[in-house]
């Protein structure tokens, strides 16, 4: 279950390896991209790029626009699903997260 890997990554549990961390600021689109893959004990691996407008954040807003995206780039044969995942802010990512974890307890 992606859910699981996520929530550990969320929640900065002690079980993973950070493999790469990349931050990006592309001026010309006024995008800053960070991109970061893990290492899991049981040999998944998982990224997250994660894309925000720097001209248009805006500080107040309760959820701001983002773009964030997680997938499995190694699942060593273990089933998880979805493979892929995105969202378009961190609200949207807590609530799908919390029902994902809820269902599976």
């Amino acid at each position: 279950m992606l859910a699981k890997y996520i929530s550990q990554i969320v929640n900065q549990e002690d079980s993973y390896q950070i493999l790469s961390t990349q931050n990006f600021v592309d001026h010309l689109t006024e995008i800053t991209r960070a991109t970061c893959t893990w290492l899991f004990p049981d040999g998944v691996i998982l990224k997250c790029t994660e894309e925000i407008e720097t001209e248009h954040y805006d500080n107040d807003a309760q959820c701001p626009e983002c773009w964030i995206t997680w997938e499995i780039v190694e699942s060593n044969n273990k089933p998880i699903s979805p493979c892929r995942k995105e969202f378009f802010n961190l609200c949207q990512q807590s609530f799908w997260l919390k029902m994902q974890l809820a269902n599976n307890i």
